[in-house]
Parts: structure tokens; C-alpha cells; sequence
């Protein structure tokens, strides 16, 4: 690999649900390691405490080839922020390694990945 690795891209959509609610999706692309989870991680936080009430939260993670420890943490720590709204917390297109470790961890049952996509 040649110069510095790119930051994580984040962003953040609206989107209607089946019965008419309201969704936040956080569009996320990159390597999801150590040194590129801050700006997730502030979206994330964002999101949850501009909540009204319940928050229906989905992290789509399509454009994430590699995610580790410090990745899951953050994601971990939404969901569980996400439910003390008493919302709903996602993963979407949870593909390759990230993946695989969230499945090695028990992490796909626990953040309701929608598993390889």
C-alpha cells in the first residue's frame, strides 16, 4: 500500500419504512479499524441524541471490506444507545470480513446484521 490510507466515509440518510415511520441509515464505506472509527462514531452519536424518541437506526455497511475490534465497539455501543430510546438498531450489508468477525463474535445475532449481503 502506498500513502495514507482513506478516512472512513460516512453518510447519513432518511428513509420511509413499511408502515410509514421514519428511518436513519448511515451509509458507511472504508476500512472500519482504530484509526478511521471517529467520524462513525460521531455520526452515531448525532443521530442518537438528536432522537425524539424511539430511533430506528441502520448502519449499512456495504462499503466496508475490514472491520475490527475498535469497529465493533462502535457499533456495539449504538446499538445499545439505540435501544435505551427504546428504538431499533440494524446492520445492513454486512459482507466479507466484517462479516466473518461479527459472526466469530456473536456480534451478528446481537446487532441484527442481515448477514452476508
Amino acid at each position: 500500500m502506498t500513502g495514507r490510507e482513506p478516512e472512513v466515509g460516512v453518510r447519513v440518510e432518511k428513509e420511509q419504512t413499511a408502515d410509514g415511520g421514519a428511518r436513519v441509515v448511515v451509509v458507511v464505506g472504508g476500512d472500519l479499524d482504530y484509526t478511521h472509527v471517529g467520524d462513525l462514531e460521531a455520526a452515531l452519536e448525532q443521530e442518537v441524541a438528536r432522537a425524539t424518541g424511539p430511533l430506528d437506526l441502520v448502519v449499512d455497511l456495504g462499503g466496508v471490506p475490514y472491520c475490527d475490534s475498535a469497529g465493533m465497539r462502535v457499533l456495539l455501543g449504538a446499538a445499545q444507545r439505540v435501544g435505551a430510546t427504546g428504538g431499533r438498531f440494524g446492520l445492513r450489508g454486512v459482507h466479507g470480513q466484517p462479516s466473518r468477525a461479527l459472526r466469530l463474535t456473536g456480534l451478528d445475532r446481537a446487532l441484527g446484521s442481515d448477514g452476508p449481503g
